[in-house]
């Protein structure tokens, strides 16, 4: 949709802009494929943040609805405040452009901690919906975490980043190996909760003292912990290894809190595995995206994936293939 399609249709939705026309800026959120525009201007809001997206993928079909049940359920992401259903366009309450990924260079204790710390509380919101008590207005969402989509992540894994960047010989022998197929098995095994699917750096928002999670229209059911890795060992941030302890021990502390009885070793274990699994995944989107998409840049964070991916290996007998192959 060209920008004077959507600022037309803004003006339908909150009438003239005061004081002059529109100011429309694209916003580059990553790889989604979806169009972000700020827009500036807007009677009574200021600015307002528009999305405007395709049929193709059912997850985006689905954000609407999904950010209607997480405001009911007092989850703070961005409110909706007008939308055109025939043409796919949301107009999106505008929480500023800083995001967690851009607040790396910050104090831990005066920043970076405070705000970490908001976004695990908030995602824990989500966390502490189960499948096993759902709430009653949960709406149709992804196919949640189960072996298929395990097996999934590392077939991504094995086919768009193992095959291309180390070897189809390697990629052969890791997708032969049991204990790698084990890893999604045990996991599937267990009770699921609603997670985010995609709960990075770059989609937390923070705003003021506060954070609001974006990109969420990937929720599903599955393990928390998963949320939880993709966090605490995502590729495109960097933290000391008492930064990453402080908040991992965060989190179990509101599981603690909210009644939760498993040990810290139960805890621990089923961390690992999940971010194997998560790292796994993202290694795989960035060979995708970067390769098939034409994003090169995403290529920088295919390092540092593959190291913490090695590293928490190294602690985990299902991933020994793994350290075997990709070591070398």
């Amino acid at each position: 949709m060209e920008l004077s399609e959507i600022e037309l249709r803004t003006e339908e939705a909150f009438g003239h802009s005061e004081g002059g026309p529109y100011s429309l800026v694209l916003i580059d959120k990553g790889g989604s494929g979806r169009v972000f525009v700020r827009i500036t201007g807007v009677p009574k809001e200021g600015s307002v943040v528009v999305m405007h997206f395709t049929n193709d993928r059912p997850d985006n079909i689905r954000f609407a609805p999904i950010t209607d049940f997480l405001l009911n359920n007092g989850i703070p992401v961005p409110a909706i405040l007008a939308r055109n259903e025939e043409l796919n366009i949301l107009w999106m309450e505008d929480l500023g452009e800083i995001d967690l990924h851009m607040i790396a260079h910050e104090d831990w204790a005066k920043v970076r901690r405070p705000a970490y710390e908001s976004a695990l509380r908030n995602v824990f919101l989500m966390h502490q919906m189960t499948e096993e008590a759902p709430p009653a207005d949960v709406p149709i969402m992804e196919p949640g975490f189960d072996e298929e989509l395990y097996e999934w992540e590392r077939g991504y894994f094995l086919k768009r980043y193992v095959g291309p960047f180390v070897s189809e010989q390697a990629a052969e022998a890791i997708g032969a190996d049991e204990g790698l197929q084990s890893l999604g098995e045990s996991l599937s095994r267990l009770p699921r909760s609603l997670v985010h699917r995609d709960f990075q750096s770059t989609n937390v928002m923070v705003v003021g003292r506060d954070t609001r999670m974006i990109d969420y229209q990937g929720m599903r059911w599955g393990r928390p912990e998963y949320d939880l890795a993709s966090m605490v060992y995502d590729p495109y941030t960097e933290f000391s290894a008492e930064e990453r302890e402080h908040l991992i021990d965060y989190y179990f502390s509101l599981k603690q809190a909210a009644g939760h009885e498993e040990t810290m070793e139960e805890f621990r274990s089923i961390l690992t595995k999940c971010a194997m699994q998560r790292l796994m995944q993202a290694l795989g989107a960035y060979g995708y995206i970067s390769e098939v998409m034409g994003k090169p840049e995403f290529l920088q964070h295919i390092p540092t994936a593959k190291e913490r991916l090695l590293e928490l290996a190294e602690t985990c007998p299902e991933g020994r293939i793994l350290t075997e192959i990709l070591s070398e």
